[in-house]
């Protein structure tokens, strides 16, 4: 997989829905516990908008439930996105992440993300370990030896699914905001901010929403662009993030709820 490749799905991917908190900034989330409405899975729409092009690129979901981790209460989170046939031309396989969250704090405590490229399995790995106060990265990739980086647990940095349920349960308030954060994204870490922009009635209409921006100076194409991120947010119980969308050097990327 390239890395163009990888990012080109990490933009598909983060066209979908929600974020939890284990920051040490202050902020604290709204419960300790998702509501019994969170649970289940949510479907989104992928679309590739360029000019008068509009379509649908991809579908995705992301699932909630409860599960165990270490014989240890926790939640399991997956997201994958299939792209369509047209767009398998691109992108030849899906793309598949999960990650554990503690069920007392929420705080998380493993995510990966398989792949295969060249006809080689491989995988991004991290693993978040209280007791050294470290995130302990690792990329395999076929027989080569694995690479390993260490990032700090700072209650800052985020790997990409976490940072989306980090969003969902976040306790929001325009006092706290901007929030400096950082993304893992393969083995490297990016810094950000996320904002507030407050109540939005017009997204979705009768449904009131709260809209917030994630900036990523560095992007997540490899050129550079998707740097600016919106994202609106379910006001209801479940807290669902109900769309997101970036624009692109070429274009722009969105994703929507599907309607169930």
């Amino acid at each position: 997989m390239t890395r163009m490749h990888h990012r080109l799905l990490l933009a598909g991917f983060l066209l979908l829905a929600g974020l939890l908190p284990f920051m040490a900034t202050g902020l604290s989330p709204v419960s300790t516990t998702p509501s019994a409405e969170a649970m289940g899975t949510v479907r989104y729409e992928v679309r590739y908008k360029l000019g008068l092009l509009d379509t649908r690129v991809a579908t995705a979901t992301i699932s909630w439930e409860e599960a165990a981790w270490h014989h240890a209460p926790a939640f399991h989170s997956v997201a994958i996105v299939r792209p369509t046939p047209a767009f398998r031309l691109f992108i030849s396989s899906d793309y598949y992440v999960e990650t554990y969250f503690g069920k007392s704090n929420l705080s998380p405590l493993y995510f990966v993300n398989p792949f295969k490229s060249g006809g080689k399995d491989g995988k991004y790995e991290f693993e978040y370990k209280k007791e050294t106060g470290t995130i302990e990265s690792t990329t395999v990739y076929g027989d080569n030896d694995p690479i390993c980086k260490t990032f700090p647990l700072d209650g800052k940095t985020f790997d990409l699914l976490s940072l989306l349920h980090f969003v969902r349960f976040l306790d929001l308030s325009k006092t706290s905001f901007p929030l400096p954060l950082k993304v893992l994204m393969a083995n490297n870490s990016y810094p950000g901010h996320l904002i507030y922009q407050g109540i939005d009635n017009e997204k979705f209409p009768g449904t009131p929403t709260e809209k917030l921006l994630v900036q990523l100076p560095h992007g997540l194409m490899e050129n550079g662009s998707g740097n600016e991120l919106h994202l609106w947010r379910a006001t209801t119980p479940d807290r669902r993030i109900l769309a997101l969308e970036t624009t692109l050097s070429t274009g722009s990327m969105s994703c929507r709820i599907s309607q169930e």
